[in-house]
């Protein structure tokens, strides 16, 4: 576990480095530890498989890019408790890995 959290954070830094200034820096002041890079990091490991690389999904599943940006509640839950045939990842992320996939996923959808 500890070695999966500290490549996460490795992960997470080479992102950083990685994705363009706009996105790599938006977070909200109040997320303390949660950071969008992460947010990728996690979306790549857990995600992408599904939901599709950069969110472009091949249509069997929901396209992330069109998530309500004001509705990051429904979000957690879905991902959370799963939805349909999205599974619950329950405790999976520790409440900063939450938040830092909600920073990551807003920060590429579309408006509300």
């Amino acid at each position: 576990m500890v070695r999966s959290r500290a490549a996460a954070l490795m992960a997470a830094a080479l992102c950083a480095t990685l994705l363009p200034c706009s996105v790599a820096t938006a977070q909200a002041p109040s997320e303390g530890a949660a950071s969008a890079a992460l947010g990728r990091s996690l979306y790549t490991s857990y995600c992408a498989r599904c939901h599709g690389v950069n969110m472009v999904s091949n249509g069997a599943s929901f396209d992330l890019r069109s998530f309500p940006k004001d509705q990051r509640e429904r979000f957690e839950r879905s991902v959370t408790q799963g939805l349909r045939a999205m599974p619950a990842w329950g405790t999976t992320f520790q409440p900063d890995e939450l938040a830092s996939l909600w920073l990551f996923v807003s920060a590429a959808a579309s408006p509300p």
